[in-house]
């Protein structure tokens, strides 16, 4: 890292943590304020929000598409046998740190004392003013497979039409999340927390998410030190070798709160722990936005603490293992914005787990204030990734 990108650190921090902090704000002026709101306005934010909901459920399948086919497509190499490896390998890695933060989660928020349910009655319910329905025209799942598949079989034999057709693809998905829903976000959330605040239940969701930072945190930091104790093969010079040189791709990670931002200094990172330095430059680029355990366990313990937060039972691992699959699978077409994981996984909580739309906006908002862990969790096990893909695939 130059002096520069040093000093620039800073500021680019503060500026990407404004969406979190904003969000910050909105979870917690309502609480305070939302009293002195009038019901109409509340109605009309969640009107609104429950609109943007319906939105994004009706593109969804657009943008799982776009993104899982022009993913695979574009992986630099051509040889059929690397990217079959590759996928694999990121699939597998992203299904045993969903499993780990399921088995984490459902032991320690069991010692967590969360405040009993008490249902809503229907005159204490925030009303909408309108109700916008916007049926998707197919299953998220069905595009999420089409696009592997066409993906995968486009990729044998690459041409310029495909590829043309799959950056434009990739750009018009691009452009709906960061233009429009992005920035609309923090509105988003506002109707939800609104109706929490309206009908009670705000104060008793913070309280239940507040000691679940230290669990997620606590699980991400040891599981990805693991991973590198493993690929050290239990040699404690060479582990730290692997944590002191990717450390400025962490810090870096946790500043911007951006994996495509730091993968620059990831590969020059992860290249000092390879015996081919070029492994890196090829690995890290098509696994940069794929391979992220940090969201994988974050979304995973925060979706639990949710049903305990709203009263549901927890899933038994029988029960949750469907979901994991589906999930792992699903993040193949996660977008390089803020908040990609959770957009993508949304549909599945609600396909699985029954979450109602107050349940997505309040994991929403907290997925969000954790993210800046999320990400250094996620670019730290990106600089891992390369090691272990080298020493199963042999270049």
């Amino acid at each position: 890292m130059t002096n520069t990108q040093a000093l620039n650190l800073p500021t680019l921090f503060l500026k990407k943590m404004g969406l979190p902090l904003l969000l910050a704000s909105v979870l917690v002026l309502p609480l305070f304020l939302g009293h002195l709101a009038p019901t109409e306005a509340k109605s009309f934010v969640y009107s609104i929000s429950l609109s943007m909901k319906s939105i994004l459920v009706f593109v969804l399948p657009f943008i799982i598409f776009s993104f899982v086919f022009s993913a695979i497509i574009n992986l630099k190499s051509d040889a059929f046998k690397f990217i079959l490896a590759l996928v694999s390998m990121i699939y597998i890695s992203n299904c045993v740190a969903i499993l780990t933060g399921f088995t984490v989660g459902s032991v320690m928020l069991s010692q967590l004392t969360i405040p009993p349910h008490i249902p809503i009655s229907p005159e204490s319910q925030l009303s909408t003013l309108w109700t916008l329905n916007l049926a998707p025209l197919f299953d998220n799942q069905y595009a999420l497979i089409a696009g592997f598949i066409l993906g995968i079989l486009l990729s044998y034999k690459k041409h310029p039409k495909t590829l043309h057709v799959a950056k434009r693809l990739n750009f018009s998905a691009h452009w709906f999340l960061k233009k429009i829903f992005i920035p609309l976000l923090p509105i988003f959330i506002l109707g939800f927390v609104f109706k929490l605040e309206h009908e009670g239940t705000l104060s008793k969701a913070l309280k239940t998410f507040a000691p679940v930072f230290f669990i997620v945190v606590g699980t991400q930091l040891s599981y990805v030190l693991f991973l590198y104790l493993v690929a050290a093969k239990f040699s404690i010079r060479t582990f730290w070798r692997y944590i002191k040189n990717v450390l400025p791709a962490t810090i870096t990670g946790f500043s911007t709160i951006s994996s495509a931002a730091t993968m620059p200094v990831l590969i020059l990172c992860t290249e000092k722990n390879l015996d081919n330095p070029d492994v890196a430059d090829m690995v890290i680029p098509a696994t940069i936005n794929f391979h992220t355990i940090g969201s994988a366990i974050g979304i995973t313990i925060l979706s639990l603490t949710t049903l305990l937060a709203f009263g549901h039972e927890l899933p038994n691992f029988f029960e949750f293992i469907e979901f994991g699959l589906v999930y792992a699978l699903a993040k193949f077409a996660v977008a390089a914005v803020p908040g990609g994981a959770i957009i993508v996984v949304t549909p599945l909580l609600e396909q699985y787990f029954h979450f109602s739309t107050e349940m997505v906006g309040i994991m929403t908002a907290f997925y969000m204030l954790f993210d800046p862990f999320g990400t250094a969790t996620n670019v730290t096990g990106n600089g891992f990734f390369p090691i272990a893909f080298s020493k199963l695939y042999k270049f």
